[in-house]
């Protein structure tokens, strides 16, 4: 990834809509890569106001000014890891015992996922029951983004439906946050 390309996409994607989050999800990349593609991503979130969190990659969150993490399973011990104020989010599959889990170990948000009637029954409970925010993640599409708005996310991540759209991201970044508003 060329982040000098994508760094206009971006901006103009997160001018399109309200975005609480972008999560940095470059699996491939070893971690020299990774940091430099962070740091020159994270200005241009953090300058709209959008949180810039990196994927599993905890260990880069303060050196590359990242505003925190997400990771899937377990977050114990994480927490004193981290920069202080740093965000810490869980990806808990459908595992409503996880996510209590991962919210008394601190985490910030819980998600839920991949997207299927798991995942609905999980949000659904757990916004009924907990105060924690919840996310829908996984397997979302702009058709489906709004039930899981409507199952009880507070938020719902979008990885290819957006970025690889046939119309761009930024139209399909304004489309989906229409789709749930």
């Amino acid at each position: 990834m060329d982040p000098a390309a994508f760094i206009d996409v971006l901006a103009a994607t997160l001018d399109a809509a309200d975005v609480a989050c972008f999560q940095l999800y470059l699996c491939d990349a070893d971690d020299e890569t990774y940091s430099a593609v962070a740091r020159a991503l994270a200005p241009v979130c953090q300058e709209r106001d959008v949180a810039f969190l990196l994927n599993a990659r905890h260990h880069l969150v303060a050196a590359t000014g990242a505003d925190g993490v997400h990771v899937q399973g377990p977050v114990k011990g994480l927490r004193r890891k981290l920069p202080e104020g740093a965000i810490l989010g869980a990806g808990c599959g459908h595992s409503r015992h996880e996510a209590m889990e991962a919210g008394e170990a601190g985490a910030d948000y819980v998600s839920f996922g991949p997207w299927g009637p798991e995942a609905a029954e999980a949000l659904t409970w757990w916004q009924l029951m907990m105060e924690l925010p919840c996310v829908a993640a996984g397997g979302l599409d702009l058709d489906n983004a709004a039930a899981a708005k409507v199952a009880g996310a507070d938020f719902v991540l979008l990885r290819s439906a957006v970025w690889n759209a046939p119309e761009g991201a930024p139209a399909a970044a304004a489309r989906a946050a229409a789709s749930i508003a």
